[in-house]
């Protein structure tokens, strides 16, 4: 099964064949699950409810499927060079988020040293939402300034 659907993908890829993305129209329903979510996030931090760690989990997952909503829609008028625009935000993304969760602990474990206190051990809170987040946050910003520079 798994070697079939490998398959078709490389014979996918071999034809010339791009990401699928959705309708133009997804932009809109991926934001307003994004921004949904964040609001629900806020009222937990305010409202204090019981299994607020479990509903603040839930709710950075569902922000996280908004902005890949948003990452995966067209453009309302989608051609080569936005595509290959994609592409290159995707690109930067990928390094820029790489460097900075590789960067991130050394940065933390220097400021702890500066302030005098022993750093524990090399784990930081880099949870999947941040991660995952900052990846998005970087395609969607960088694919924004590389548009407004046709």
């Amino acid at each position: 099964m798994k070697s079939s659907v490998l398959k078709k993908f490389c014979e996918f890829e071999k034809k010339g064949g791009a990401f699928p993305l959705i309708s133009y129209k997804f932009k809109w329903i991926g934001s307003i699950i994004a921004i949904t979510a964040v609001a629900a996030l806020l009222s937990i931090k305010i409202v204090d409810i019981s299994q607020a760690a479990f509903y603040k989990q839930l709710f950075m997952h569902v922000v996280l499927i908004g902005l890949f909503i948003v990452v995966i829609a067209k453009d309302k008028n989608e051609d080569e060079r936005i595509n290959k625009l994609r592409y290159r935000a995707f690109a930067f993304a990928f390094v820029l988020g790489t460097a900075m969760i590789l960067l991130m602990p050394l940065a933390a474990m220097f400021l702890d040293a500066l302030a005098g206190r022993l750093p524990l051990e090399w784990e930081q809170d880099q949870s999947v939402f941040f991660i995952m987040s900052s990846f998005l946050f970087y395609y969607l910003m960088y694919f924004q300034i590389f548009k407004r520079q046709l």
